[in-house]
């Protein structure tokens, strides 16, 4: 789905990395550090950037770190709303204190995809 507020444009990746999974990672979700989850077992975790495909732990995988990606939606959110990871690394509604990016379109029901401006990681 078109950002909001460029319609016609899906994302615009301007930075990478590729890490190596620790986990099972599904594509367009927030990855950690560590090629895990950001919020797994162990407590929340900073996100280094947005998966671009599926991977199994043990393999390579590209992360989209600049500017923006599309990440899966865990829940219904307004457009402008800042962003942090699910359990699942897929983004909900995040607060001052807690998130990662902002979004730049409005799903309107978990599974679906938004564009999400990245932001470094804030921790309350």
């Amino acid at each position: 789905m078109p950002s909001q507020n460029n319609s016609g444009r899906q994302f615009d990746k301007q930075h990478s990395v590729t890490i190596v999974a620790t986990a099972a990672l599904a594509a367009c979700r927030f990855a950690a550090y560590d090629g895990g989850y950001p919020t797994a077992a162990g407590g929340a975790k900073d996100v280094q950037g947005v998966t671009e495909n599926a991977v199994e732990a043990g393999e390579a995988v590209s992360l989209t770190t600049g500017y923006s990606a599309l990440v899966e939606a865990g829940e219904a959110i307004a457009f402008g709303v800042l962003v942090k990871p699910d359990a699942t690394g897929r983004a909900v509604a995040g607060t001052a204190a807690d998130h990662c990016g902002r979004s730049l379109g409005t799903p309107g029901a978990a599974g679906q995809l938004v564009e999400v401006e990245l932001y470094k990681h804030v921790h309350a």
